[in-house]
């Protein structure tokens, strides 16, 4: 019974850690570490991963650098532990806190008027981006928008629907999604800036529209992305309650899908930042997407899951390192649109297959989108930057981090128009 009691207790204190640095209000002190271990250092560094008191920006592979974002309190170890490992790291954020504060303060200059309340100089609430949507509605009889059902807190899940030529259904067309890691601002604030280009500057690639249909979700993740912008810039996961005794929530919705469930690369504890949930498609956010995705499936030509950050384009799969049969045929079309991108603004984003670029990871939206929905150029994008920022991505790079992005597609999405039967 002793030993029960203690378990139990070393777990609550634990857990407790761990929450502490999950609900903090202030990240002040806060410093982001860069840590560059050798192959013998990786099982080192996945049980600081794992011991809940620290927050793993990038995941623990092979031959790359791990950001991990250390308290106040914990630095001094982390550090010291790291020096007598002999692993080389260097400080790349100094402090959080300054960054959400410059976050903040940028957010205050955007200029709001007409009949929505988006600029794409601050990042803005969802309430913001429907508003958005609305406007196009409104004002271009060829748009359209539906909720495609509600998130688990009861936010509708918003999408916009470009079909020219009669109703949506008779061409091929693209999907596009972001903000399905709550924390990740720049990716639903690029889709919005994206859905604006190709409607508002219709006259500029008319044939973007009259060629194909565009399906654009903005937030995948709402009720995790109010989160983060009202208790916990930091929040990864969705809001659902899986019935955790540390009070522990939410889930990694890019874990949750069911194709290659839980086949590695996500994590059983709930208070993991990549639980994959007790079953696949637990989340409510994902079936919504998958039933829409599903309906329309055989038209999709095109799927993209937009995060961030590190600067990568993504392909399947990330269950392993096996290629799918149809990989050259993706990468070939990625990689013009990759130079594409880099031509905007001089901006590099490497390109490869997930576990290749970063970790192996079951259980993801690009993966089910080719494997179970056989949509066959299936990706995701990590945008910028590449660590100086991170997560905290100042809004002044919101336009320029969305025009190479739209170059991307724009150039992709050509390509695969023109190879098609």
């Amino acid at each position: 019974m002793k030993l029960l009691v203690v378990a139990a207790t070393c777990l609550a204190l634990a857990a407790a850690v761990h929450d502490r640095v999950i609900s903090v209000e202030s990240f002040d002190g806060f410093k982001v570490y860069r840590a560059f271990p050798e192959d013998q250092d990786l099982d080192f560094m996945r049980k600081f991963e794992n011991n809940g008191v620290y927050d793993f920006w990038t995941e623990v592979r092979k031959g790359k650098p791990v950001d991990i974002m250390v308290p106040p309190s914990s630095q001094a170890t982390f550090t010291r532990q790291l020096t007598e490992r002999g692993v080389r790291h260097e400080v790349m954020i100094p402090n959080v806190q300054a960054l959400i504060d410059l976050e903040k303060a940028q957010s205050k200059l955007g200029v709001k008027g007409g009949d929505h309340d988006m600029t794409w100089t601050e990042y803005h609430p969802l309430e913001d981006m429907y508003s958005y949507l609305d406007h196009l509605e409104a004002n271009f009889e060829w748009v359209t928008t539906q909720s495609i059902g509600k998130s688990g807190e009861g936010r509708d899940m918003r999408i916009a629907k470009i079909c020219k030529s009669g109703e949506c259904g008779n061409k091929p067309a693209i999907w596009i999604d972001g903000g399905i890691h709550a924390r990740e601002w720049i990716s639903p604030a690029t889709v919005t800036w994206m859905l604006k280009e190709l409607v508002e500057n219709d006259a500029d690639h008319p044939d973007l529209t009259e060629n194909m249909d565009w399906y654009f979700l903005p937030s995948h993740n709402p009720d995790g992305y109010a989160f983060s912008r009202e208790e916990n810039r930091m929040w990864r996961k969705t809001r659902s309650d899986h019935g955790s005794i540390f009070g522990c929530m939410g889930v990694d919705a890019n874990r949750n899908w069911g194709y290659q469930f839980n086949t590695g690369g996500s994590s059983n504890d709930k208070c993991s930042d990549t639980y994959h949930g007790p079953e696949a498609f637990s989340e409510v956010e994902n079936t919504n997407v998958r039933d829409f995705v599903l309906s329309v499936k055989d038209q999709l030509v095109f799927y993209n899951s937009i995060h961030s950050y590190s600067q990568l384009i993504l392909l399947p799969w990330g269950y392993t390192s096996n290629p799918p049969d149809n990989y050259d045929y993706m990468e070939a079309i990625a990689l013009k649109g990759s130079d594409a991108l880099t031509a905007v603004h001089g901006k590099f984003y490497e390109t490869g297959c997930i576990p290749c670029m970063l970790y192996i990871a079951s259980g993801s939206s690009a993966d089910w989108a080719l494997g179970a929905a056989g949509i066959q150029f299936s990706i995701s994008m990590e945008l910028r930057d590449t660590g100086s920022y991170g997560f905290i991505l100042p809004p002044d790079q919101i336009i320029p981090t969305a025009e190479e992005v739209w170059a991307f597609h724009i150039t992709a999405i050509r390509e695969i128009y023109s190879q098609l039967p």
